[in-house]
């Protein structure tokens, strides 16, 4: 999750740096592999690349197969079999079947809208029509509100945006390809591009035992903030991958992708804590303690 992310925000300051280079994305994996679809790597004009696409047996060919891309502005599939005996003899230990699309990185409106969505972690689908014909890429970006370009085939774009409205209301950053008909009932392959704001943790106190849950939910993507009002104990040093250090709920933003952890081990605090967390959009509430204890917390919470 933080590698991808990472590369999503390097692709987005390349584009609006007018920077060139060639963005490779995972569009389809059968079988075993390190990553999944979605997994990006970005390849500069000089060949030096980040991000992963897979376990690193794939990276150092990816990359030269990029300078075509680079030279032609044509975006191509290129497709990797491993088969069991070609990954034993290369010591590589992910056999199966994975599809990457490599594509020119520009500065077109479409992509700079793409590089703002990036850059601040909008919820958007970025949907495209694979072909492996050296046509040019069909591009549809598609946000719970908006969507930007269009395709002269409105019917394949009608239920690729349907579907791409569907993923965003599910909030489950899965990509995939999905294979569908077009308006002449010939079938294409679509690949849906999830990007998704990263999730939230919230963890109500500061005490010792906060210190490794912020440190693992960091670990995991989630944009961690603790609120605390103690000073001594709230601070950068105790949690240096907290995102924010706030002293009380009224400083907490909650939405539907955020998680409580209320662990205050105080009465009081944690009857502020639980208010707040029960009347906001939060997808998940947790106390931490007997279930007694948070039983007549709802109780006096009632009253």
């Amino acid at each position: 999750m933080l590698s991808n992310r990472k590369v999503t925000k390097l692709l987005s300051g390349m584009i609006n740096n007018n920077e060139t280079g060639v963005l490779a994305t995972v569009v389809s994996v059968q079988g075993s592999a390190y990553k999944r679809e979605g997994a990006k790597m970005v390849i500069e004009a000089n060949g030096d690349y980040y991000g992963m696409i897979s376990g690193g047996c794939l990276e150092s060919d990816v990359a030269s197969s990029a300078e075509y891309v680079y030279r032609t502005g044509k975006s191509i599939v290129k497709k990797y079999e491993l088969d069991e005996d070609l990954v034993w003899g290369l010591g590589l230990g992910c056999p199966g079947t994975v599809e990457i699309l490599l594509e020119p990185i520009d500065t077109t409106s479409l992509w700079r809208r793409l590089a703002d969505s990036y850059a601040n972690d909008e919820a958007i689908v970025v949907c495209k029509i694979l072909k492996n014909d050296d046509a040019d890429a069909q591009v549809l970006l598609v946000t719970e509100t908006e969507m930007y370009g269009s395709w002269q085939d409105e019917y394949l774009q009608e239920n690729v945006v349907t579907i791409a409205k569907q993923k965003l209301r599910q909030q489950i950053d899965q990509s995939e390809s999905i294979p569908l008909e077009n308006k002449a009932g010939k079938q294409e392959t679509v690949f849906f591009d999830v990007h998704l704001p990263p999730p939230k943790l919230c963890i109500f106190g500061a005490g010792h035992d906060a210190v490794p849950l912020a440190k693992v939910g960091t670990m995991l993507g989630y944009e961690t903030t603790i609120v605390d009002p103690r000073p001594a104990y709230n601070t950068k040093e105790r949690f240096p991958t907290a995102k924010s250090l706030v002293a009380g709920p009224q400083q907490v933003t909650v939405d539907s992708q955020t998680y409580i952890v209320i662990m205050n081990h105080h009465l009081e605090r944690d009857m502020e804590s639980l208010a707040f967390s029960l009347k906001s959009d939060a997808v998940y509430v947790g106390v931490l303690g007997p279930r007694s204890r948070s039983n007549r917390l709802l109780i006096r919470l009632k009253e």
